[in-house]
């Protein structure tokens, strides 16, 4: 069942979206990267993406959050990815030796 408020914020930001300038093409995919920066915060991990894409819209749209806080979250959350990327070994793993079998007496 969905609140008041829920359903308020929904309306709001469906009428921002829709008076929204040129540029909205854009800014939703700045939304959808604000939301997965979002997503590596504490707080926000044990909201679904559905909420945190709804969030993270309404910030965009609603100039809460601005385009170079977006472009600098993207870049740390890039070198974080490429942190993690190279800790990862390279390396295939070598296979197991195989075990003998044994014949049946």
């Amino acid at each position: 069942m969905t609140t008041p408020v829920k359903v308020e914020k929904e309306a709001d930001l469906e009428k921002l979206i829709s008076d929204y300038g040129p540029s909205k093409y854009l800014d939703i995919v700045r939304a959808m990267q604000w939301a997965r920066h979002l997503r590596r915060q504490e707080e926000f991990r044990n909201i679904p993406m559905a909420e945190l894409i709804d969030r993270a819209l309404f910030d965009v749209v609603s100039g809460k959050v601005k385009v170079p806080e977006i472009e600098e979250s993207v870049k740390a959350d890039q070198l974080i990815e490429d942190r993690l990327a190279s800790k990862r070994s390279d390396e295939p793993r070598k296979p197991r030796p195989e075990r003998p079998v044994k014949e049946a007496a």
